[in-house]
């Protein structure tokens, strides 16, 4: 019994942060896309064929103006949201900062694989392991953030203007 009402205050916590209830799809989606993130770097950490997905840019002057605006765009993010607190600033600069932590640890400054981890038949070309079982426990969480997504569209769509 008490396992039983362990688990209702667990997922009661975690509907909570993740989606307000159902009843904010800015963070449904925040967190849907910070968990894809996360998993992307866990498999480009622990699983040794993710590399050959990555395309590396080389050095060039493009390059280096690209990141230079990101970090120019993030500082004045920082200051911005230092400035005017608001949730949804904040939640995007958390999302902004990953994002480049994400390009640091991956460099995968084209995105593409992250676009391969999401695509869901990238799971049959690994072997089984234990990170595969990680890898899948990211994506019934995710699963199950879009239904809290669709969800929470759902309940806007029924309020009144």
């Amino acid at each position: 019994m008490k396992d039983k009402k362990k688990n209702k205050n667990l997922k009661y916590a975690f509907d909570k942060i993740s989606s307000n209830h159902a009843q904010d799809w800015q963070l449904a989606l925040f967190w849907i896309i910070m968990f894809e993130l996360f998993a992307s770097v866990f498999e480009y950490l622990f699983l040794t064929n993710s590399q050959t997905y990555v395309n590396i840019l080389p050095p060039s002057i493009f390059k280096e103006f690209i990141i230079g605006t990101i970090i120019a765009f993030f500082i004045w993010a920082c200051v911005y949201n230092f400035i005017f607190w608001n949730k949804t600033n904040f939640l995007l600069l958390i999302l902004f900062s990953c994002t480049g932590i994400y390009f640091m640890i991956t460099n995968d400054l084209t995105l593409e694989f992250l676009l391969h981890n999401i695509e869901p038949s990238h799971f049959f070309q690994m072997g089984m392991s234990s990170a595969l079982i990680v890898e899948l426990l990211f994506k019934v969480i995710i699963t199950y953030l879009i239904y809290q997504l669709v969800m929470s569209i759902r309940y806007l769509k029924l309020q009144p203007l």
